[in-house]
């Protein structure tokens, strides 16, 4: 069996197992889910499900307000970018 097919393959096999890729609404940061014996829930990491409830409400809503201000700045510079002659 040629190489590239054969890592085709396992590639194939390495995405179904179950296990999706999250993003944590409180940190932002990538995990695995589902993973067993994990505290990690289908919105939260392994780390913020430790953290009290008020606290992590609080994170999401500064962490969905970066992420907004972020994509905000990444518009404008590449509107600005866009419509600069060089």
């Amino acid at each position: 069996m040629p190489f590239a097919v054969k890592n085709l393959i396992q590639m194939s096999v390495s995405t179904t197992s179950g296990q999706r890729p999250r993003t944590c609404r409180a940190c932002g940061r990538k995990f695995e889910y589902p993973v067993k014996g994990s505290e990690a829930t289908r919105h939260h990491c392994a780390d913020c499900v430790r953290v009290p409830e008020e606290v992590r409400k609080i994170l999401e809503r500064l962490n969905s307000r970066v992420l907004q201000l972020e994509n905000q700045l990444r518009r404008i510079q590449e509107k600005a970018g866009a419509s600069s002659p060089v």
